[in-house]
């Protein structure tokens, strides 16, 4: 199933947010204005990916000298593939900086820091850095995810595909999602016939995990499963660093059922 880039980001951006500094030109971007009537007319963009391998070479396709000067639909592809690199954990390695905070304009990117690393990197011709230097570079680009401390093995990857709407891989949802995706699969193994499971969770971890602490967890990302006014306020009471704990946790308690069940 396809992901739709611009739909992700609408769903997802919060306002205080860096990101939400493009929301107008992403939330416009279908549409252009008439100067002769006044009137708003429908395009047609279309920012559908397969998966995130698609969502990079449409990025490195907006970076490419040809689209130095190309209009809106190019600076949506820009700005909306990194803003979900920057939601599912990837980096760019030459430039660690720019999925976190892109400038405000493509072209100061695209022109003035690639320029510059290449003059750098001595690619240039006397100060002159030529158009098929630059497609080389941008084509060659590394994009790395940071680690996820807890592997996951096969079967419950493929759980976490078939709870999810989208049928994504965990990879390659964001952080929010990924909690989400979390509490729902846990009731998901644990749920049968209206009931939940009460398993024998010390056979494996003693007395670290246990029904009552698998229930006060599931509470905790209650706030991730819902859209509501306070559940988007309760998510900002969690740092960065308090989601990617939750996150190995939340895993670390799914392989322990996942054991437990297939037994």
């Amino acid at each position: 199933m396809s992901l739709d880039l611009r739909q992700f980001y609408l769903e997802n951006v919060t306002q205080d947010e860096y990101y939400y500094h493009f929301y107008n030109l992403i939330s416009n971007v279908n549409m252009t204005h008439n100067i002769f009537f006044c009137e708003q007319e429908p395009e047609h963009y279309d920012f559908q990916v397969f998966d995130i391998e698609e969502a990079i070479e449409n990025f490195k396709k907006s970076c490419q000298p040809e689209h130095d000067g190309a209009g809106k639909e190019y600076d949506a592809w820009f700005y909306l593939t990194l803003f979900y690199l920057y939601k599912v954990g990837y980096t760019i390695e030459e430039f660690p900086r720019v999925v976190e905070h892109p400038p405000k304009e493509r072209n100061e990117f695209t022109y003035i820091d690639v320029r510059n690393r290449l003059i750098e990197m001595g690619q240039d011709d006397n100060g002159t850095v030529r158009y098929a230097t630059r497609r080389v570079f941008i084509s060659q680009l590394t994009f790395v995810q940071k680690d996820i401390s807890i592997s996951l093995n096969e079967s419950i990857e493929i759980k976490f595909k078939e709870i999810s709407n989208r049928q994504a891989s965990f990879e390659n949802m964001s952080t929010d999602e990924k909690l989400a995706e979390i509490v729902n699969l846990i009731e998901n193994m644990l749920k049968k016939d209206g009931k939940f499971l009460n398993l024998n969770y010390s056979t494996v971890c003693f007395d670290f995990i246990d029904d009552n602490k698998i229930k006060d967890f599931r509470k905790k990302l209650h706030c991730f499963r819902h859209s509501s006014t306070e559940a988007l306020q309760e998510r900002k009471n969690y740092n960065n660093e308090q989601k990617c704990f939750m996150i190995d946790y939340g895993l670390t308690i799914i392989k322990i059922i996942h054991v437990l069940t297939d037994k």
